[in-house]
C-alpha cells in the first residue's frame, strides 16, 4: 500500500495571511494538516535582500517546527507563471531567471525543504511555431534543469520537481511529452527530476483523450510524482476549486478514485497537496476558511477509509 500524506501549499495565504504564525494556525489548528508546500510568491528569493531572506526563512522554519508542521517542498508561484522564465527567447534574460531559480533552491533548503522547482517556463508563440527553434529551446531547458539539479544536490535536496502544464507552449503538457522529457532530463541530471502532477492540468484540446483525463495522468505517471497538486475541477480547465459539496457536485475529482488510481500507479510515497486559489480581494476570510475546512474533512475522511 502506498504511503499517502495530505498537505497544502501556501497559495491560500497570499495577501491574506503573510505572517507564518497566521497561516500555520490555519494549516495545523483549523485543518489538522502537518505538511506544507511553501510558495515563493510569499517571499521572493531575489527581490528580498539576502539578510532579510535568510532571517525570514529561519523564522518560518522555526515557527513550523514549533507547530509540528514540516515544510517538505518549496515551489514557484503564480507570479513566475506570468513569465517565460527558462524558455525566454533572450538568453541573457534566461540567465537572470536561472539566478532566480538558484535563489529559490537555496532558500528552499533554508526552510528545510527537500525538493523545490515546479513551473519552469513557457515558449513564446513565435518560438513554439518554429520547429527548429522549439527543438533548440527544449534542449536548452533540459540543460538548464540539469544545472539546477546540481545546485539542488549541493543543498541536500532529494529531487527536483517539474510540473506538467496545460498548453503546448508550456512544457510538458501531454503524457507522451512528459515521459520523453523526463527521460531526457534524468539522463543528464545530478539528482532525480520528479513530477509534481496537477489533476487540473493536461492539454484539454489534445487529440489523445488521456491527455485531458486526470486519472490517466495519475495512472501513467503517478509512480514518478512524489507530489500531486489537488483541486476540484470540471475536467475542462484548471479551476482550483475547493472540495465542498457545491463544487464536488460540479467536479470530476473523487478522493476515493484518486487514491485507488495512485495505488495502481506503483508510487511508494506521495503527498497530496491542496492548491486552491483565492483572491485576496474577493472572498471574505470566513468563506476561505470554511472552504478549506470542508476540503480537509472530505480528504481526511477518504484517507481514513482506506
Amino acid at each position: 500500500m502506498a504511503e499517502i500524506e495530505l498537505g497544502i501549499n501556501t497559495f491560500f495565504a497570499l495577501g491574506r495571511y503573510p505572517e507564518a504564525e497566521e497561516w500555520l494556525h490555519v494549516v495545523k489548528d483549523l485543518l489538522g494538516i502537518t505538511h506544507v508546500q511553501f510558495c515563493f510568491d510569499m517571499l521572493d528569493p531575489i527581490i528580498v535582500e539576502r539578510e532579510v531572506l535568510e532571517r525570514k526563512c529561519r523564522e518560518i522554519r522555526e515557527a513550523a517546527t514549533s507547530k509540528g508542521v514540516s515544510i517538505d517542498t518549496a515551489v514557484t508561484g503564480e507570479i513566475p507563471h506570468k513569465s517565460n522564465c527558462l524558455l525566454d527567447p533572450d538568453p541573457t534574460v534566461r540567465r537572470c531567471h536561472m539566478r532566480w531559480f538558484e535563489g529559490l533552491i537555496r532558500s528552499a533548503s533554508l526552510l528545510g525543504a527537500k525538493a523545490s522547482g515546479v513551473y519552469l517556463g513557457t515558449l513564446s508563440q513565435r518560438d513554439h511555431e518554429d520547429d527548429a527553434r522549439r527543438a533548440y529551446l527544449v534542449s536548452v531547458l533540459l540543460e538548464e534543469i540539469a544545472s539546477l539539479t546540481d545546485v539542488a544536490r549541493q543543498e541536500g535536496h532529494e529531487c527536483f520537481l517539474w510540473e506538467p502544464m496545460s498548453i503546448p507552449r508550456e512544457l510538458p503538457c501531454t503524457i507522451a511529452e512528459t515521459r520523453e522529457l523526463l527521460d531526457r532530463v534524468n539522463a543528464i541530471s545530478h539528482l532525480p527530476v520528479r513530477l509534481c502532477l496537477d489533476v487540473g492540468h493536461g492539454w484539454f484540446h489534445s487529440p489523445e483523450a488521456a491527455d485531458h483525463d486526470p486519472y490517466a495522468w495519475l495512472q501513467e505517471l503517478g509512480h514518478a510524482a512524489p507530489v500531486v497538486h489537488m483541486q476540484q475541477t470540471d475536467g475542462k480547465g484548471s479551476r482550483h476549486w475547493p472540495f465542498t459539496e457545491e463544487f464536488n457536485a460540479l467536479g470530476v475529482i473523487s478522493a476515493e478514485r484518486v487514491i485507488e488510481t495512485l495505488e495502481r500507479s506503483g508510487v511508494d510515497k506521495v503527498q497530496i497537496v491542496f492548491e486552491f486559489f483565492y483572491s485576496a480581494h474577493a472572498l471574505a476570510d470566513e468563506s476561505v476558511l470554511e472552504n478549506l475546512k470542508r476540503s480537509a474533512e472530505y480528504w481526511q475522511e477518504a484517507l481514513a477509509r482506506r
